[in-house]
């Protein structure tokens, strides 16, 4: 088996299954099967309980095509599992449902399960970068294979959501709250993200590029319809790719040269052997979400600064949306989200800047896209010690310069 291989297959007139094979194939993934029995997790993408056509989570015939092509192969021993991103009981097999993909599981006589419905078992991280342990399912453990199946999408706070991010879905409902709190930085987040794909480590990844979003990902973006699927054993590289062929710079998802620090593979895709589709014609500028300006060359210290502060974002809430529903304040990490005084149509949940995180769960979960973000830059520099700063400095001019005139 070449763990070198990356293979890109286009998705025409709607045939998924006839492009997840060829992927399959051309990688030759049946090379991964050394016994008959094997037991075989799939963990796609159920953010949310989302349609289909909303490309929220993972599309459920690529999850149809990812267990006929393993039962192709006589493995039949499949389970597929995920945990959704909010803490409510219940909201991960609301989510299987909405997302279509419980449907599929029973349609093909598979398993289905939340991981927060399996015992619990605590994994040691080898060599952390942040993270020390992390619980989650045994099933993690039991797994002959475990087959990563995310969806390209923008995000707000780590820019990309795919191979390794897909697998935060592999902790326990609040847990992802608790991480986002203690991890609150994009680089603290993105080394947490690296550990926490480390435990795991998918053998097999199929990238869901038929329905995509962009802009206000992952859960409130704009559909593309990429038409692609992806697949290969390297989720660092794979993830790589994906940023070239929706023009974002690797070195901007911090957590891919995080995996790539701990070995869990590679980052410079010059070292892979790509198969099918070239990347140059495939290739889709995506809108990405900024929290900070990349575009210009600044010290560290001055991004962090400039990222923290300047670009710091204000939470709103659409009245005309909001159902008060509790998903927001139930599962925001930083505790920053409280229920109005009053629970009624047309009020809105409370929010505490100085409490806030911003790790964007509020918007990401929102089943409703009742949550938006603003950036008021001119008024976050103003008030700001910088802002403050430069005031006093423009005011020492104006003066030196009025003394001269007068």
């Amino acid at each position: 088996m070449n763990k070198k291989k990356i293979s890109i297959i286009k998705i025409k007139n709607n045939e998924i299954e006839r492009a997840v094979f060829k992927a399959l194939d051309l990688i030759d993934a049946e090379s991964l099967f050394n016994k008959d029995a094997m037991r075989i997790v799939i963990k796609p993408n159920i953010l949310m309980s989302k349609e289909p056509e909303r490309a929220v989570t993972t599309h459920p015939e690529i999850v149809r095509s990812m267990i006929k092509w393993l039962k192709n192969h006589n493995q039949n021993d499949i389970i597929v599992a995920e945990s959704s991103g909010t803490s409510s009981p219940g909201a991960t097999e609301k989510a299987f449902e909405g997302s279509g993909i419980k449907k599929i599981c029973e349609e093909e006589n598979v398993n289905w399960t939340p991981f927060e419905k399996t015992e619990r078992k605590k994994y040691e991280i080898k060599n952390p970068l942040v993270l020390e342990q992390i619980v989650s399912s045994p099933l993690l453990e039991e797994a002959d294979l475990i087959i990563n199946i995310p969806k390209i999408k923008t995000h707000w706070q780590t820019l990309l959501t795919c191979c390794i991010k897909n697998m935060f879905g592999t902790l326990i409902l609040g847990n992802k709250a608790k991480t986002h709190a203690r991890f609150s930085t994009r680089d603290a987040f993105s080394s947490a993200l690296a550990d926490i794909y480390s435990v795991s480590n998918p053998q097999l990844t199929v990238i869901d590029g038929y329905l995509c979003q962009e802009g206000k990902g992952p859960s409130k973006g704009d559909i593309v319809k990429l038409d692609l699927i992806l697949a290969g054993f390297d989720g660092v590289a794979l993830d790589a790719a994906v940023c070239k062929i929706i023009g974002l710079d690797p070195k901007n998802v911090k957590y891919i040269d995080k995996a790539a620090e701990k070995n869990l593979g590679t980052s410079d895709i010059t070292k892979i052997q790509f198969l099918g589709e070239d990347i140059k014609n495939i290739s889709r500028k995506f809108k990405i979400p900024r929290k900070r300006p990349v575009s210009v060359p600044l010290p560290s210290w001055l991004a962090d600064y400039m990222g923290n502060v300047v670009f710091r974002a204000t939470v709103r809430f659409d009245p005309n949306k909001c159902k008060l529903c509790s998903t927001c304040w139930e599962n925001c990490p930083g505790n920053a989200i409280t229920p109005p005084e009053v629970i009624k149509k047309g009020n809105t949940p409370n929010w505490d800047r100085k409490k806030c995180i911003f790790c964007y769960c509020c918007a990401e979960l929102c089943p409703y896209e009742a949550v938006d973000f603003k950036i008021n830059y001119a008024k976050n520099f103003l008030f700001s010690w910088a802002g403050v700063f430069f005031l006093v400095i423009i005011g020492i001019i104006f003066g030196f310069l009025l003394w001269i005139l007068l």
